[in-house]
């Protein structure tokens, strides 16, 4: 193996990818250095003895459409389990994955995310009052837009209601625990032996703490799943009804408690926390001064449609384009998307032979300046003219049968929230006490900004 991977550039000592890679990715450095690999040595970086990482855009199908010879990587992906169970994030196995997605996949159709609207809207416009609020002192964006994302997947996804939560404390002690338990699917990978033993709530420390936090992430699970399977199971319009009524056509069996809870705790933590974070950096970008006509121009494009036409939502070109544009500068998964060869792969002029583990960064190709002139600049207006570069080179959902099956839903909750803060009234300003450095994009999976918080001043538009 090593053989052939000898030809690629290998800069495996000096980034310490491999060795590193844990520590670095929380503090956001790993996507920082790579970077700089690939600027100074190209688009396919040898990274450690058997992984390779990629840039370039046009590399991207070849990967993650390829159904023959290309798996998940187990190492990345077979300990993020939530009470030791598959989900339908972890799957290897091709066929279990699209048995599992087969069986989940009828709640997330347009038409089915439709019959959601109403729900939606109102958590939308529970949002747009609670950041309201700012007029008096700045107001925390990113704690409202994780409560809204949250209030939003537990409703659709299994009948839990936030909405008599009236300070959000309940749903905000949830959002706490699910963020702070991020590190625990990173560490029973790198140390597996702590959940074999069950000794992760004894430990001291930032990793006892996240372990803590998913226990009490995980007992809120289960009396959520319970709740749902004694009061709605056979309600169609629910994300998790399939799951409690179906067959798994993999398993040939109905999915046990485990299995529903695992499930239902992995849309909680893909479903808000990706829709949470766009959100927020969305909200982050409109409100910086340099950006204020951009604020203005989307609340006049939003005030011109009729408040209950989601259609002519979706439709708005200038919508669309600052969402695009914030899932360019701001991919909610920013850390490579592992995956391992069973058979060689021929990329430009390697071959990378089986075994080798082969990854692509959203960050990267996301600013590629060839595609997308003046990269670090938030320029919505450059979908308006969006070329076929830009489509291809635009994954905020990755692709192929292992992309984001809660991608409408995704969409439909973004555009209720456009749509509602927009005309609630509110203008947003980043507040004087905000640091440049709390805005910087962590991995924990899902990013996060570095100081946990968007304070924002508000004031009430002319």
């Amino acid at each position: 193996m090593s053989g052939l991977l000898d030809n690629i550039p290998d800069f495996s000592r000096e980034a310490l990818l491999t060795v590193l890679s844990l520590s670095l990715c929380l503090l956001y450095l790993l996507i920082k250095k790579l970077e700089e690999l690939h600027k100074k040595y190209g688009p396919i970086v040898r990274t450690g003895p058997n992984e390779v990482s990629i840039s370039d855009w046009r590399h991207l199908r070849t990967i993650y459409l390829n159904n023959k010879g290309v798996i998940k990587s187990p190492d990345f992906y077979e300990a993020a389990t939530f009470v030791g169970k598959g989900n339908i994030f972890q799957m290897i196995n091709f066929q279990q994955h699209a048995a599992r997605r087969k069986m989940s996949s009828p709640p997330y159709s347009l038409q089915s995310v439709a019959l959601l609207d109403p729900l939606i809207k109102g958590n939308a416009q529970r949002l747009a009052l609670r950041l309201k609020s700012g007029t008096s002192s700045p107001v925390d964006a990113y704690n409202l837009c994780g409560l809204f994302s949250l209030e939003v997947i537990c409703q659709a996804g299994f009948t839990k209601d936030f909405s008599n939560d009236t300070n959000g404390a309940a749903a905000l002690k949830l959002l706490q625990a699910m963020d702070g338990s991020a590190l625990t699917l990173l560490f029973d990978g790198a140390l597996p032996f702590v959940a074999r033993f069950d000794i992760g709530t004894k430990l001291p420390g930032p990793i006892g703490g996240s372990y803590r936090k998913r226990e009490y992430w995980r007992e809120k699970s289960y009396e959520m799943v319970d709740h749902f399977l004694e009061k709605s199971a056979h309600d169609e319009k629910y994300l998790l009804t399939p799951l409690a009524t179906g067959v798994d056509g993999y398993l040939r069996r109905k999915l046990t408690h485990e299995e529903l809870v695992e499930e239902a705790m992995g849309y909680m933590f893909a479903g808000s926390g990706t829709t949470s974070s766009t959100l927020t950096y969305l909200l982050y970008e409109l409100s910086k001064p340099e950006n204020a006509a951009i604020q203005e121009r989307l609340r006049m494009e939003v005030l011109a449609i009729r408040d209950d036409d989601i259609v002519a939502i979706r439709n708005n070109a200038y919508i669309n384009a600052v969402i695009k544009e914030t899932f360019r500068a701001h991919p909610t998964i920013i850390s490579a998307i592992p995956r391992l060869l069973t058979e060689p792969l021929i990329l430009g002029q390697y071959t990378l032979p089986s075994g080798t583990v082969i990854g692509m960064q959203n960050w990267l190709h996301h600013y590629d300046a060839s595609v997308f002139p003046d990269p670090e600049k938030f320029i919505p207006e450059r979908w308006l003219n969006e070329t076929p570069e830009m489509k291809s080179a635009l994954t905020p959902f990755s692709l192929g049968e292992r992309n984001c099956i809660g991608q409408n839903l995704a969409w439909q909750e973004l555009y209720w929230a456009v749509s509602e803060v927009m005309r609630s009234g509110s203008r947003f300003r980043v507040a004087e006490e905000m640091k440049d450095w709390e805005m910087e994009m962590e991995d924990w999976f899902n990013i996060a900004p570095r100081g946990r918080r968007l304070m924002l001043t508000v004031s009430l538009v002319d």
